[in-house]
C-alpha cells in the first residue's frame, strides 16, 4: 500500500510538470484562449442579468458582444496612441530625473543621511528607470496586440458557453460532483471579476481625477493602467504607482510627487479595504501568500497575460483539482485564507 503510495505521488508529480511544462511551451497559442474565457466570466453575470430581464439570449449575447469588442478597440487604440506618444518624450524627461536625484541626495545629505552610494545603484539610475518605464509600456502594448485573435475567441466563447454546458450535464449527469463544482466556480468567480472590474473602474476614475486636478500629464493613460493593474493581486497596484509618481517627480519635484503617492493610496484603500469586502467577502479564498506565489508563478508559465489570470486559474485549480480529491484537500486547505483573517 505504502509502494502505492509512492507510485502515485511520483506519477502525479511527474503529471504536473509535464502539464506546467506544455502551458509553457505554448503559452503563446494559449494566452488568447485563456484571455478570452477571462473576459467570457467578467461578463456572463451581465448576460444572466438581462435573460431575467426577459431579454432574448441572441440579443443579450450580441449586446455583450458589441460592447465588448467597442471597449476592447477604443482601449488598444487608446494605448497604442498614447504609449507611443509617452515613448517619443519620455527620454528627454531623463536630464529632469537626474537634476531631481541630485536635490534629493542633497536633501538627504542636509539631513545627516549618506544617499551618495544608494544613488548610484545600476536600479535607480535615471537611465535604468526611464529603460524599465518603456520597456514596462512596450509590453503592455506588446500584450494586447493580440486584441484579434482574442475578441474572435470571446465571441466564440461566449456563444458556444452554453450549449457546451449542456452537453457536459448530458455527459456526467446533471447530479454529477464534478459538474456542480465547474458551475459553482463559474459564477463564484464570473461574479468575483464582474465585481473587482466595476470597482477597479471606480478606481480609475479617482485616480484620473486626481491626477487631472494636480495637472499631471497622460492622466488618463495612468488611470487605465491603474484599472488593467487591478486584476493583478498586490503588486498590481504598486506597479501602477509607479508611472504617475515618476511623472509628477519630473513635472513638479518631490513635494507633489509625494501628494500624487498618498492620494493614490487613499483612493485605493478606499475602495480595496472599505467597499470591496462588503461586496466580495472572502473573495477567492486564497491566503496573501498564496496570491503573491501564483502571479510569480503564472507570469513565469505564461508571460504578461499569466500575471492577470493568477488568480482565476489558482482558483480553479484549487476547487476542481485539489478539492475533487481526497489526496489533494490538505493542499487546497493549505492554499486557503485563515479563519481568523
Amino acid at each position: 500500500m505504502k509502494k502505492n503510495s509512492i507510485f502515485y505521488l511520483v506519477g502525479s508529480l511527474a503529471s504536473l510538470i509535464i502539464i506546467i511544462m506544455g502551458l509553457k511551451l505554448f503559452a503563446e497559442i494559449l494566452s488568447p484562449v485563456l484571455l478570452s474565457l477571462f473576459i467570457v466570466l467578467v461578463c456572463s453575470p451581465f448576460v444572466e442579468w438581462m435573460r431575467s430581464r426577459k431579454v432574448p439570449l441572441w440579443l443579450a449575447r450580441t449586446i455583450v458582444v458589441l460592447g465588448v469588442v467597442a471597449i476592447g478597440l477604443i482601449l488598444v487604440g487608446f494605448l497604442a496612441a498614447s504609449i507611443t506618444q509617452l515613448t517619443e518624450v519620455l527620454p528627454s524627461y531623463r536630464s529632469l530625473l537626474e537634476n531631481q536625484f541630485n536635490t534629493l541626495e542633497k536633501w538627504l545629505n542636509s539631513q545627516g543621511i549618506q544617499a551618495h552610494d544608494i544613488f548610484q545603484l545600476d536600479f535607480l539610475s535615471p537611465q535604468r528607470l526611464v529603460q524599465v518605464v518603456l520597456e514596462f509600456l512596450g509590453g503592455l502594448l506588446g500584450t494586447l496586440g493580440n486584441i484579434g485573435v482574442t475578441l474572435f475567441v470571446f465571441i466564440y466563447m461566449l456563444i458556444g458557453s452554453r450549449s457546451f454546458s449542456k452537453k457536459l450535464a448530458r455527459r456526467l449527469g446533471e447530479n454529477n460532483l464534478l459538474l456542480i463544482r465547474i458551475e459553482e466556480f463559474s459564477k463564484s468567480i464570473s461574479v468575483y471579476l464582474a465585481i473587482k472590474s466595476f470597482l477597479g473602474a471606480l478606481t480609475a476614475l479617482g485616480h484620473i481625477l486626481l491626477l487631472w486636478v494636480m495637472g499631471v500629464n497622460f492622466a488618463v493613460l495612468w488611470g487605465v493602467i491603474s484599472f488593467l493593474m487591478n486584476f493583478i493581486p498586490n503588486v498590481g497596484f504598486v506597479i501602477s504607482l509607479i508611472p504617475p509618481v515618476l511623472m509628477s517627480l519630473l513635472q513638479f519635484g518631490l513635494g507633489k510627487s509625494i501628494l500624487v503617492a498618498v492620494g493614490y493610496i487613499l483612493i485605493n484603500n478606499f475602495f480595496d479595504v472599505a467597499i470591496a469586502p462588503r461586496y466580495l467577502g472572502k473573495g477567492l479564498d486564497l491566503s496573501i501568500l498564496v496570491t503573491f506565489l501564483a502571479v510569480i508563478f503564472w507570469t513565469w508559465v505564461l508571460g504578461a497575460i499569466g500575471a492577470f489570470l493568477a488568480l482565476p486559474l489558482t482558483v480553479m485549480l484549487k476547487k476542481l483539482v485539489l478539492e475533487s480529491y481526497a489526496e489533494t484537500q490538505l493542499l487546497a486547505e493549505l492554499l486557503a485564507v485563515e479563519e481568523d483573517d
